[in-house]
């Protein structure tokens, strides 16, 4: 299988390395992982076939597995030697990636993954120091970031809290050495960094719509009650003669049900009406008859 198309003189160098440890070896990928196994290093063959495709920088420890397992089996001075130069290898990857990255204009970005992209290009600024060295540094700069986290940060694949960015900031500056600033305008890229989290931030409720308050909302739902109206009327499918009913008010929030037409009414009011219909004969406390003499009242007045 071919060097994958397009990757950079310096990946296709490290590529064909280790493809060329593999065959001096003899041994397949499944053999090189029971190697690694062997060696207390343990890299699936997938893994192994992966580092050997170019198609991305593989990780420095599976590197050397690969290499210690396509090496002599019996001489661990062979292995190690063989480790070593393939990362070297390695390194020089890195390097021309992070030369890449250092020439790209670094600014705050929009998102997430694009805040990750620009700390990647302060990180190469910087020298591109290991997430060992960041770590520490972060723990001198007074907010300690593990590696863990570190490479979830840089990787994109979450966003850091205002602690974590101040002092990845501020280890970048430390390891670029004494009179060198990488970061210049910390307070740029925290801005940003809030800016993406209010992004992030779910949005406020749908507003409720309040029973029994004609306000806000019901000018929204009479024009999309126009709306429809006018859609019924062009595919001919509306009745003028049915006009405005009490549902629609129902419907639009002026009345909460159609059962219980008292809950309009505030304390004063539901005093009055309650009066007028114990007074008409309604019996207290039975809930149906004071509902029609309200009804009754209501449709006369």
């Amino acid at each position: 299988m071919p060097v994958a198309a397009g990757a950079s003189p310096r990946t296709r160098a490290l590529a064909a390395a280790l493809r060329r440890m593999k065959a001096d070896s003899g041994l397949t990928y499944a053999d090189l992982a029971k190697r690694t196994k062997e060696l207390g290093v343990p890299h699936g063959a997938a893994t192994l076939s992966r580092a050997a495709a170019g198609a991305h920088l593989p990780r420095l420890d599976t590197v050397r597995a690969f290499a210690r397992a396509a090496a002599d089996r019996d001489s661990w001075h062979a292995q190690f030697q063989a480790a070593d130069r393939a990362e070297v290898l390695w390194a020089a990857v890195g390097a021309e990636q992070a030369a890449v990255l250092a020439a790209e204009p670094v600014r705050p970005r929009r998102s997430t993954a694009g805040l990750a992209r620009g700390l990647a290009g302060l990180r190469a600024r910087a020298g591109q120091p290991s997430l060992t060295r960041l770590q520490k540094l972060t723990t001198m700069a007074g907010h300690r970031v593990p590696r863990s986290t570190l490479h979830l940060l840089l990787g994109g694949r979450a966003l850091p809290t205002g602690d974590q960015l101040a002092a990845v900031l501020a280890a970048f500056d430390a390891a670029a050495g004494p009179g060198r600033v990488v970061v210049g305008d910390h307070r740029k890229w925290l801005e940003a960094r809030n800016a993406i989290e209010r992004r992030l931030r779910p949005g406020p409720p749908e507003p409720v719509i309040s029973y029994g308050c004609i306000d806000g909302q019901l000018d929204e739902l009479l024009e999309r009650r126009g709306r429809e109206e006018e859609i019924l009327r062009k595919v001919g499918r509306w009745n003028d003669e049915e006009g405005d009913s009490e549902e629609d008010e129902y419907s639009l929030g002026i009345l909460r049900d159609p059962y219980a037409p008292w809950e309009a009414l505030d304390e004063d009011e539901l005093a009055a009406w309650e009066a007028a219909a114990l007074a008409a004969g309604a019996k207290k406390g039975n809930e149906e008859d004071l509902a029609e003499a309200i009804r009754r009242s209501l449709a006369r007045s």
